[in-house]
């Protein structure tokens, strides 16, 4: 097994080899390849990366030769699209965009990266109107349960009126080392009583919350635009 370094010449001449590879392989030679990058290399940090990526893109290729292949240059780019979002924007809701900085090497390539198409903005608006609505219903909640909160504390702190003077004793631990964590158990299986836990507002900060309304008002953010259809 071959120890690997990326910050080596030699593996910039390895991965320029698996890209080689990578280019000719077919569904026949894919499980191999894919076992000669996992089994025959020891990775680091950084070498994984590239394996994983070069892997990726040769299945890609050898599928695109099976007889249900052959896919065209718009299709390739859907193939792109689907790939970023299922391996690192599961969660996105509104959309994605690729730059590519040669493109401002050339002026009349400036719409690329200065407007909105008008699915994406109506998926702004929609997405930015139910922020500030699970923003109200989080803010409410947490109201409620800060005024459950101040009920609690206060009849705790008349039982325990050391209460403030040795909060940390009082409250469950939530890091801590084995030794510590070990004492926390002790405290629960002796039956002690814990303080109540204060709530915290998860509410966005007043720009964020004042960004949200502008969009759902009809502001197009960060001087864009939006496509005329």
């Amino acid at each position: 097994m071959l120890k690997l370094n990326e910050d080596t010449e030699e593996f910039n001449q390895i991965k320029q080899e698996w890209k080689e590879v990578a280019k000719d392989t077919t569904l026949a030679t894919l499980p191999d390849f894919v076992r000669h990058l996992t089994e025959d290399y020891e990775h680091d940090y950084g070498t994984i990366c590239h394996a994983i990526a070069v892997a990726a893109n040769a299945a890609a290729i050898a599928m695109n030769k099976s007889p249900t292949g052959g896919i065209t240059g718009f299709q390739a780019d859907a193939v792109m699209c689907e790939f970023i979002r299922e391996w690192n924007f599961q969660d996105n809701k509104t959309g994605l965009q690729l730059v590519d900085f040669d493109d401002f090497l050339y002026p009349q390539l400036g719409y690329r990266y200065n407007t909105l198409s008008a699915d994406v903005w109506n998926n702004l608006q929609k997405e930015a109107a139910q922020l500030i609505a699970k923003a109200k219903e989080d803010q409410a909640n947490y109201e409620k349960d800060k005024a459950l909160y101040d009920k609690e504390i206060a009849a705790f702190v008349l039982k325990y009126p050391d209460y403030y003077d040795r909060e940390k004793h009082y409250l469950p631990l939530g890091l801590g080392t084995a030794d510590e964590w070990a004492a926390e158990q002790a405290k629960r299986d002796s039956g002690f009583v814990f303080a109540p836990l204060k709530p915290y507002s998860t509410a966005p900060s007043d720009r964020v919350h004042m960004h949200w309304e502008s969009i759902v008002n009809g502001i197009v953010p960060f001087g864009y635009e939006v496509e005329e259809c």
